[in-house]
């Protein structure tokens, strides 16, 4: 079995983002690609020859909008503005005379099945998530061979601090999943995982895990029909990546011990596989899933849902989460209905986050899903 792995001792990505105090980053005509003054977010991009720039991306969506027309000076720069968002890591692309291109000054590149955008963090970002004083667990970048794929894939590993030298001691192990616009970095560069975990076993809120964040996707560079991929990365993870990574990672594997959550894509497979290996695990969540409650996923999920509802022992927690303005919303509200009238034991969260973002467009973005893992996670292995 082909394998191989590098460590990471992570530090925030290098995102770029200026304040009013801080030096100039320059480019061409010396200007700063991404500025925040008084909680306004400037956006600068050269394009002397271009015609139509806008601002699109998750920053937008967050705003409320559907994009932000930029407006070009003399010497070829274009800008553009947002105000009145909360302090966050965001990402964000441009529009140019028609064609999604990123933010060619700024190193904060944020990579998916669906092609590359830029990354920002504004001053004063959460701190559940900011790299604290604390000791930090470490992030590997390992692979495995899948026989059932013919491919060499790769997979995100947390260790909590500690456990380079904690001897023999075992772990419980949360598989985390990622969206469909994500692949296996994701839940690191931008769900800022690692740090909310070292974070609250830091400050004693949640047990030392390990976590795994696989490949969602039978692919990297394209996507192929979402019931098929589902499948097939299911048959993965449960008779190929399973195995090998508790042949490779002192991980404990009772069913009590083992969780699997996602967001999105990630939520509705979490959903999905969690519901199909009960035997496998204890603890089954999905945040803004992507699950459906008709055809061609309702059979699959009524029969689930029956085996659940008989299930011995039963869940220690099966929980849904989704923001009431996330464009899923009424899928995990249907989702829930069929879970409360076969009488199955659960746990749905609407998280209404108006007071925070007041006219935001869409919940479907990483500042929910990372205060999603922030609260699910004190939960597990109780």
């Amino acid at each position: 079995m082909l394998k191989h792995s590098l460590l990471l001792f992570l530090a925030l990505p290098a995102l770029l983002v200026a304040s009013a105090s801080a030096q100039p980053v320059t480019a061409e005509g010396g200007f700063r690609p991404v500025e925040v003054v008084d909680g306004t977010i400037t956006f600068r991009m050269y394009a002397p020859g271009a015609e139509k720039v806008e601002l699109k991306g998750e920053v937008v969506a967050v705003a409320g909008l559907d994009s932000v027309p930029m407006t070009k000076d003399d010497r070829g720069v274009w800008t553009g503005t947002i105000s009145g968002l909360l302090p966050e890591q965001y990402s964000y692309s441009y529009e140019v005379d028609g064609a999604r291109t990123v933010d060619q000054r700024n190193p904060g590149a944020k990579v998916g099945p669906r092609g590359v955008s830029s990354r920002f963090s504004m001053p004063g970002s959460p701190e559940f998530y900011a790299p604290q004083d604390v000791p930090h667990g470490r992030v590997e970048i390992n692979w495995h061979h899948s026989a059932i794929l013919d491919q060499v894939r790769a997979l995100w590993v947390y260790t909590p601090p500690g456990y380079a030298s904690s001897g023999d001691m075992h772990y419980p192990v949360l598989y985390l999943l990622h969206g469909s616009g994500d692949l296996e970095n994701g839940w690191i560069d931008d769900g800022m995982a690692n740090f909310i975990l070292d974070n609250l076993i830091a400050a004693e809120k949640a047990k030392p895990m390990i976590v795994v964040m696989p490949r969602g996707h039978v692919h990297t560079w394209h996507q192929i029909d979402r019931q098929e991929n589902n499948a097939q990365v299911g048959r993965v993870l449960v008779e190929e990546l399973m195995p090998f990574v508790e042949s490779q990672y002192r991980v404990l594997t009772d069913r009590d011990s083992r969780a699997i959550a996602g967001l999105s894509m990630g939520g509705g497979q979490s959903l999905r596989f969690g519901l199909q290996n009960l035997d496998k695990f204890a603890w089954v969540i999905g945040f803004s899933p992507a699950v459906l409650t008709r055809e061609p996923e309702y059979p699959l999920f009524a029969d689930l849902i029956a085996k659940t509802k008989v299930a011995d022992p039963p869940l220690k927690l099966l929980m849904v989460r989704c923001g009431t303005a996330d464009h899923l919303i009424k899928n995990s509200d249907e989702f829930a209905q069929k879970l409360a009238e076969a009488g199955v034991e659960h746990t749905y969260v609407r998280t209404d986050y108006e007071s925070m973002w007041p006219g935001r467009k869409d919940d479907h973005t990483w500042p929910i899903w990372r205060m999603d893992l922030r609260d699910v996670t004190p939960l597990l292995f109780r």
